[in-house]
């Protein structure tokens, strides 16, 4: 494994210093022959690297575990994430685990900020000093509400050293890039900080081997006043006002990808319970059933994402939440 200072010594004196700041951070780099493996799942999406990698960026000895994070602006204002690819090295192994993180860019100078998802630990086997991709699949999408996400591999390299993620340092454009080191394997509060590209840490970065494949959505985004149904194509929400005057919008739980349930005062106080069903093979419809355990005016609202029909029903106030079994509220297209 080559450390940054020696595979720099041809260049500047500048260089050399940018290489030593580098090793005392704890990162390394390694130096390929410019080559590119992808399978065809990964040529498409959102790619910015120019198709060949200079360089690999991973964690010197005696670090614990570390992230790289490169920004992905995405086509709307909603989007759903189906898929990353990244491209990995290796000199130390033929297979590791990793992460990977999704942050908002809503940081200071647009860099990593709110935490949006850590999604489960995946397997690569098959790695290799040469770059090669590895599609990393999500099920039924990872929905997020902006225009621009951080993407994070995430991987701990006192389990798995000499690993590295490809890095493209001759492309003719530049994504904002982020590293971040820490001593615990699963630690989603510690957001990556070192910008990559600055006069001290990679000076000649450009992006990282990651690829993004992304769709804009108008499908329901998860909040705490949301809750998004079906594979995300229904947003439930609500209102309610009390008899004193007391209003305010219900909080939402997701108990299955078909229910789950509001709360209005405390979250240990359940006020009603809905679901929606797929019946489009049954009578073409979309079923919303609800119970409610209230007396208090209540809005229900179901929309759905894709064809931008919704559904309101109202309890009026001081009278028993009734149930709702409607068997034809929302059609299937």
């Amino acid at each position: 494994m080559k450390l940054a200072v020696l595979a720099l010594a041809m260049f500047v004196s500048s260089a050399v210093v940018a290489a030593e700041q580098e090793a005392d951070l704890g990162l390394v780099r390694r130096s390929p022959a410019p080559a590119i493996e992808s399978g065809a799942d990964c040529l498409g999406g959102i790619s910015y690297d120019d198709g060949s990698f200079e360089e690999g960026y991973g964690f010197a000895t005696g670090v614990f575990a570390g992230t790289y994070a490169m920004r992905f602006d995405l086509p709307g204002g909603a989007n759903r994430i189906d898929a990353i690819c990244i491209c990995w090295q290796s000199i130390g192994g033929a297979a590791h685990d990793h992460g990977l993180r999704i942050w908002a860019a809503d940081g200071p100078g647009g860099g990593p900020g709110t935490l949006l998802s850590v999604l489960p630990a995946a397997s690569v086997t098959g790695v290799s000093a040469a770059p090669k991709f590895f599609r990393y699949e999500i099920p039924g999408g990872l929905l997020v509400g902006t225009s621009s996400v951080y993407v994070a591999p995430t991987w701990a390299a006192s389990l798995f050293p000499n690993r590295f993620v490809c890095a493209d340092e001759n492309g003719s454009s530049t994504q904002p890039g982020f590293v971040g080191v820490f001593g615990a394997a699963s630690n989603p509060d510690i957001k990556p900080t070192d910008q990559l590209g600055s006069p001290t840490i990679f000076p000649n970065y450009r992006n990282l081997g990651v690829r993004v494949e992304a769709v804009a959505t108008s499908a329901c985004v998860p909040s705490s006043k949301a809750l998004c149904l079906n594979h995300g194509r229904f947003r439930v929400e609500a209102t309610y006002r009390t008899a004193a005057g007391q209003e305010g919008t219900a909080d939402v739980v997701k108990l299955t990808d078909e229910t789950g349930y509001l709360w209005f005062f405390n979250s240990s106080n359940v006020e009603a319970v809905v679901k929606v069903l797929d019946a489009c093979a049954l009578n073409g419809k979309f079923w919303i059933f609800a119970g409610g355990l209230t007396d208090v005016l209540v809005h229900l609202t179901v929309t759905d994402g894709e064809t931008g029909n919704f559904k309101t029903y109202t309890n009026p106030q001081g009278k028993p939440f009734q149930p709702i079994q409607d068997t034809a509220a929302l059609p299937c297209n």
